[in-house]
């Protein structure tokens, strides 16, 4: 008996295994940020092959309905991050690994708006889960929390920088062969995954939980498990944070079809468009150090605070400069990079601090929870953009999701209370 406990503790409590399984899980977010970025590089492609036929504001129009259509994927998330809970963290941190690949393989081939919306749907599906997440938040000390999930996303970003190079070198001015852009995640995805599957085991925390009967009865159902977070001690901040997701996934809009805004200026070429939106991914490196840095010093909220409030401020003004002659390039960068600052930092803050407010038992489920219900608000800010974009166009309905960006500030202030010297241990037991 003693002896197996030592097989089992030593991987955990080893510095060298957990640098080992940090540097593999920043390899699993170069291909999950990859493969995020690439449907936001090449909406302007996908319009201009299979929906070639109608003016250009239908086209962005269509795009951006059957983008709400692909968006349902993202609600299966509450499963997958349940199902991290129900079988392990390492079993489903290498299935959202291989989906990935999967995805990416079938994408390469696709022949139509219909295929290619149904395997983006399924590529929502894998890179919204964020299992990566919870392991990372199980397997750190509680005072570096923060600070090893964001090494993590800054090394990870890595593969966000890389979508946006990689397109510069696919689509030109004269070609446009975006499939090439899919071949990264399936060259490095499938190595990654077989190394997730013989060298990772499951944090201490989760087998610790596992082993203790009580919790594992817990882990009976999708159901059981959501009904138990709403009658948590903290549910009430649960239902903020729930809130605060559909609104934030309104105004992921931005960055899926902002592309195909600024493809449409006149003052802007591809070259500069490719450097334009490798720009808003240094703002989220940006975003990520910040909150590495900040967050465990002076705390999660007041973060949220200032990414909140960046959001409607940054629509307002892309909207202003994108399609004027006055320093188009300079100024539509900077705007950019503000709102893929305010909107990725507030994300991934937010994350934090529902992984922080959930017990161990429903960890997963929790940050499933919040993916679906940012699925919704992804849902609701495509289909009210398609709407938008067929009477105006793109810059407007940016504009009007991003002013809903000022709403979050309330709910924080009110509901919300600070998570940074939170122990996950002591929430590893669901209140009733």
């Amino acid at each position: 008996m003693n002896q197996k406990m030592v097989v089992d503790e030593s991987p955990s409590s080893n510095r060298k295994y957990f640098l080992y399984s940090i540097f593999v899980l920043i390899f699993v977010q170069v291909i999950d940020s990859y493969s995020t970025s690439f449907p936001t590089l090449v909406p302007s492609s996908i319009i201009d092959e299979f929906l070639y036929g109608f003016p250009e504001n239908i086209g962005a129009s269509i795009f951006a309905f059957v983008t709400a259509l692909a968006s349902v994927g993202m609600y299966f998330c509450a499963f997958n991050t349940y199902l991290s809970d129900k079988i392990g963290r390492k079993t489903m941190l290498a299935i959202t690994v291989f989906g990935m690949v999967l995805v990416a393989l079938l994408i390469n081939f696709s022949v139509s708006i219909i295929d290619f919306t149904i395997y983006l749907l399924f590529l929502w599906f894998f890179t919204r889960s964020d299992v990566w997440m919870i392991y990372i938040g199980e397997e750190s000390p509680r005072e570096k929390r923060a600070f090893w999930t964001n090494i993590i996303l800054i090394f990870g970003l890595i593969g966000a920088i890389l979508a946006p190079i990689v397109r510069s070198r696919f689509i030109t001015e004269t070609t446009s062969n975006w499939r090439g852009i899919t071949w990264l995640v399936i060259i490095f995805g499938v190595p990654l995954g077989l190394l997730i599957v013989f060298t990772l085991k499951d944090p201490k925390i989760y087998t610790d939980m596992k082993d203790d009967l009580d919790s594992k009865q817990r882990i009976i159902s999708l159901k059981e498990n959501v009904s138990g977070l709403f009658k948590s001690e903290n549910r009430t901040e649960i239902i903020v944070c729930l809130v605060i997701s559909v609104i934030l996934g309104m105004n992921s809009v931005f960055r899926n079809l902002v592309e195909e805004a600024v493809s449409s200026s006149s003052y802007l070429n591809q070259q500069e468009i490719s450097l334009l939106m490798l720009i808003g991914v240094i703002a989220v490196y940006l975003a990520v150090i910040l909150i590495g840095v900040l967050a465990d010093k002076f705390g999660r909220i007041p973060l949220l605070y200032i990414f909140s409030i960046l959001i409607p401020i940054a629509r307002i003004m892309f909207a202003i400069v994108a399609f004027q002659p006055i320093l188009t390039f300079p100024l539509t960068s900077l705007f950019v990079g503000m709102s893929e600052f305010g909107y990725w930092g507030g994300w991934i803050t937010l994350s934090i601090v529902v992984m922080e407010l959930v017990p161990t038992e429903s960890r997963g489920t929790g940050s499933g929870l919040k993916s679906f219900f940012g699925a919704f608000g992804i849902t609701i800010g495509f289909l009210s953009t398609a709407l938008m974009t067929y009477i105006s166009n793109l810059s407007i309905s940016f504009v009007i999701l991003g002013l809903f960006g000022i709403i979050i500030v309330p709910l924080i202030y009110k509901y919300l209370k600070e998570t940074k010297k939170v122990d996950m241990r002591d929430i590893s037991r669901l209140k009733t």
